[in-house]
């Protein structure tokens, strides 16, 4: 049997392989918990009125346009807090912080 006739043969309904099960995983909606709700909105700009046009190639080209700006919006919900987060937590406090000073006296190697 040649690869290309391989690939191209159909899976059974119940196969469990890679591929099907890829597809299978690829099918189901993402529950993503970021995905932005009905009131969030992404930024958007259209042309409102075209002010200059050329000849281009044989089609009118405008070359020059007024936009209409619709600025973004997140909602309370999906808006990032100011603080970052916290990656880290405090082990022990062990009072004021004290800089490491290296020494720097000779010393006899021992054995």
């Amino acid at each position: 049997m040649t690869p290309s006739s391989y690939s191209n043969q159909p899976h059974a309904l119940n196969c469990d392989c890679s591929v099907c099960w890829s597809k299978a995983e690829m099918a189901k909606p993402d529950p993503c918990p970021s995905t932005p709700c009905d009131q969030c909105r992404p930024a958007s700009a259209r042309p409102v009125r075209t002010l200059k046009m050329r000849l281009v190639a044989g089609a009118w080209t405008p070359l020059l346009s007024q936009w209409q700006i619709t600025p973004a919006f997140t909602c309370a919900k999906h808006t990032p807090s100011d603080r970052p987060p916290k990656y880290w937590s405090v082990v022990a406090s062990i009072g004021k912080p004290v800089p490491f000073v290296p020494l720097h006296e000779p010393f006899q190697l021992v054995g």
